[in-house]
């Protein structure tokens, strides 16, 4: 009779040499994973854009909102024009834009941030905006919104938790 052995043949090695290489891949995957997260803490981190570059992000919006007022118009004169809150097919005689992210959300800037209302006045775009206002006979509006906590308002999630308040930008054009 032939002596049985203690490891068993599968083909790529022995049973036992792959039962450990098993044990060192999870190890491996666990750290393989550990160093993703800490890459992604370190590398990811969200972007705190300068006032200048706030500026002229702005003013790149407030040019193409002042291109395409007066078809805006026209469509609002229709009751075509999609207004925030409950839509109706009714003019409103105003329009409301909100100056957004890339992403096309309100761009809600922190209360730290060095960025004001008359910054984003002084761009070449809120000045182009302006003249085709004036233009048009129109009157306009910036106004700087904040938003006032997380909205929560039970007993046991208290506002005062929120470190940071943001705001964000609305220009307001009206007069037809």
């Amino acid at each position: 009779m032939r002596e049985s052995s203690p490891h068993v043949s599968c083909g790529l090695g022995t049973f036992s040499q792959t039962i450990s290489m098993k044990e060192h891949m999870n190890t491996i995957l666990i750290i393989g994973l550990i160093v993703g997260v800490a890459l992604l803490a370190v590398f990811h981190r969200p972007k705190q854009e300068s006032a200048a570059e706030l500026r002229q992000w702005f003013s790149k919006q407030l040019t193409t909102i002042s291109e395409n007022l007066e078809e805006d118009i026209a469509e609002e004169k229709l009751g075509h024009y999609p207004h925030a809150g409950k839509q109706s097919f009714e003019s409103k005689g105003r329009i409301t834009y909100t100056l957004l992210d890339k992403n096309l959300s309100r761009y809600e800037l922190s209360q730290f941030q060095e960025l004001r209302a008359e910054d984003v006045a002084s761009t070449a775009g809120y000045q182009l905006l302006q003249d085709t206002v004036d233009r048009l006979g129109l009157s306009m509006k910036l106004e700087e919104v904040m938003v006032d906590g997380d909205g929560v308002e039970t007993w046991h999630e208290l506002d005062e938790y929120v470190y940071d308040f943001p705001r964000f930008y609305t220009v307001t054009v009206s007069g037809w």
